[in-house]
């Protein structure tokens, strides 16, 4: 049939037209999601999953329908706009502009699979909060590691290939809906029939959209189809985990979330003073003034020591410390980037919920009471910060001696033979470490250090000859997807060991025996392990806590506590002062703490042998038991205890978020 005006009969044909275009876009989603999971399942064991498995890709089918739903809302708006205008050669013009809308929208949805994938290989989960850091963070070291990585290539290749194949199939569309001749004969509808059409179809295409007929429409908050978190990853989009991610960064505008009405806390029941508090009484800490080293390792994660052997050496020399000393193996990193734990040790403080970073605000110049420098400061200590890379990251050259810290260093100010790409190598780390120390003319002294070497691409000098790394079959079913660092991560990981162990020999057998604590953590674990199930969330998590403590200010602990970052300055008050003022938000773990509560940003909570997974943003909770001997998860049913360490967290947390504002 041939038409000379936009009528409901070229209506109806823009309609029908558009249907292979949006199908052909759909089974590229749908390609996407399935090279998603075979690239990314590495061993998962299938059986028992199947049902979850198909839950999970129809989900993953319906959040693709949606996108493409959304997209084409503004498409029969523009055809209905023509049933009253009529005129058919500005629709014809129209159309040169819709052809760039359906490329942008359909090209955007290509390079969001590619960032998301490439989001997934760093983090094991889909786009979140942290891709809006990527211009905070050390941009030029972050665009290195990507150019350096060989998928990198690949990846541009296949979206110039895919955004080809997209313009053609857009260009041949376009225009089959300029040609005057239409595929059905629509006479025969009477006009009730044409209304009902009119307004049935963009009815259709909002519901397609919304996917739901629940209270809110189908996203992240519907994803929860199985107990294997990996399954539920599937299904989810990388258009809904942006658009998700974008909304928590709104959010954070004002940098103000009421976290005490979103947890439900009662404002009566916050509280800061709680945060005051007082060292224990330790007389031979007043006499000896030990000098404190607080040393954080890039990737320094528990997962990799769970598995040391002589034929997995990652430990080296330091497997020989952590026999003689205190090692706390039940204890969780603030969250999962560097930058957490670097302001929750500093602020002794936990990481909140949908708040931005303190070094990314104008907070970022206050001097909080909690800052961990301070109660030394007091003391007549000579303080010291040390980062092995550049103080211009996140602006925490400002941060640090806002807090209160004599002097702060960077890669800037030392010299470096055998640098990596984000700062100076662990050699020569400690060695700068041991060097201040001894530069210390009697005053005791406070060092904070974080180093920055375990890190993609994992570089070591050249000279380095690292011991054995056969990879266990288990570990490597925890890096799904992991093709391209492989044994370099363990070398990294193990040439940092062999260096913090040369460091505490060197401390051991001199003079700083007795009179220095030492205590080494981890930032977070090493990117590439992912929890594929929820039972093995502890081991993402996880990094040790190891303290060196002279004799003489020996107490007793009881390593099989939980703890966390924020609980370590707390704990250094205690072996280091008596009867200090302090404020901090965690608690010493030298207190006989019997149900001491450790949690992370993701709202994970561990206390003994229970744990509970708390998401703040939809409120979900999974009550979990912990096997301390195999730190494995197993899910349960709510307990008085889980019950009392959530609302401990949600305590925390709301009146932390007080504190900080």
């Amino acid at each position: 049939m041939i038409i000379k005006t936009f009528n409901f009969e070229k209506y109806v044909d823009c309609i029908i037209k558009i249907i292979p275009l949006n199908v052909a876009i759909f089974l590229m989603m749908t390609l996407y999601r399935l090279f998603f999971f075979f690239y990314f399942k590495n061993g998962l064991a299938l059986d028992g999953l199947y049902n979850s498995l198909f839950k999970s890709f129809l989900l993953g089918a319906r959040l693709d329908i949606a996108t493409l739903a959304y997209i084409n809302l503004f498409v029969a708006f523009m055809f209905s706009i023509f049933l009253v205008i009529k005129n058919l050669l500005l629709f014809r013009i129209s159309v040169y502009f819709l052809k760039i809308y359906y490329f942008l929208a359909f090209s955007t949805i290509i390079v969001l699979d590619i960032i998301d994938f490439g989001f997934y290989v760093s983090f094991g989960e889909h786009i979140n909060i942290l891709i809006f850091d990527f211009f905070s963070d050390d941009t030029f070291a972050l665009i290195k590691t990507i150019l350096y990585d060989h998928r990198f290539l690949i990846a541009l290749i296949s979206l110039f290939i895919i955004t080809f194949i997209i313009y053609k199939l857009i260009a041949f569309t376009t225009s089959q809906l300029t040609s005057k001749h239409t595929i059905i004969d629509t006479s025969v509808f009477n006009f009730i029939s044409k209304t009902l059409v009119i307004l049935l179809i963009p009815f259709s295409i909002f519901c397609l959209a919304r996917g739901t007929l629940s209270m809110f429409p189908l996203g992240k908050f519907h994803a929860q189809v199985s107990n294997n978190q990996f399954i539920n990853n599937v299904a989810l989009t990388s258009v809904h985990s942006f658009c998700d991610a974008l909304d928590a960064k709104i959010s954070q505008i004002d940098n103000y979330v009421d976290i005490a009405q979103k947890f439900n806390v009662k404002k009566e029941e916050i509280d800061t003073n709680i945060f005051n508090k007082v060292s224990s009484v330790n007389s031979m800490a007043e006499e000896i003034k030990p000098n404190v080293v607080f040393i954080i390792l890039e990737g320094f994660g528990e997962l990799p020591i769970l598995y040391n052997s002589q034929n997995f050496d990652v430990l080296g020399e330091l497997a020989k410390h952590f026999q003689e000393d205190f090692v706390f193996y039940n204890f969780l990193s603030a969250g999962k980037i560097t930058v957490h734990a670097l302001e929750s040790t500093i602020l002794n403080m936990p990481q909140r919920p949908f708040s931005l970073q303190i070094t990314q605000t104008s907070k970022a110049f206050k001097q909080f009471s909690s800052s961990i420098v301070l109660p030394y400061k007091k003391a007549n200590y000579f303080t010291k910060a040390i980062y092995g890379g550049s103080l211009a990251w996140r602006d925490i050259n400002n941060f640090l001696k806002a807090q209160g810290f004599d002097e702060v260093y960077g890669e800037g100010s030392i010299k470096n033979e055998f640098r990596h790409q984000w700062g100076i190598n662990d050699a020569q780390f400690f060695e700068l470490i041991l060097r201040e120390l001894k530069n210390s003319n009697g005053q005791p002294m406070f060092i904070y250090a974080m180093s920055t070497a375990t890190h993609p691409p994992y570089e070591t000098p050249p000279y380095y000859k690292p011991l054995n790394i056969n990879i266990p079959r288990d570990i490597l079913n925890m890096m799904p997807g992991e093709t391209k660092y492989g044994v370099r991560i363990f070398e990294s990981y193990q040439f940092a060991n062999r260096q913090a162990a040369k460091f505490l020999s060197e401390i051991k057998s001199s003079e700083f025996a007795k009179n220095t604590i030492v205590v080494i953590t981890g930032d977070h674990n090493l990117r590439e392990f992912k929890a594929t199930t929820q039972e093995e969330l502890f081991k993402k998590y996880s990094v040790p806590m190891y303290m060196y403590v002279p004799e003489k200010l020996r107490k007793d602990m009881d390593v099989n506590i939980s703890g966390c970052h924020m609980d370590i300055g707390p704990t250094l008050y205690d072996l280091s002062f008596s009867e200090a003022q302090y404020t901090a938000a965690g608690e010493s773990l030298l207190g006989q703490h019997l149900s001491h509560v450790a949690f992370n940003s993701d709202g994970f909570i561990l206390s003994n042998n229970k744990a509970v997974l708390y998401n703040p943003e939809n409120a979900n909770i999974t009550y979990f038991n912990f096997n301390e001997k195999t730190k494995m998860l197993e899910i349960t049913q709510e307990t008085q205890e889980h019950k009392e360490m959530l609302e401990y967290y949600k305590k925390v947390v709301a009146t932390s978020n007080e504190y900080l504002n």
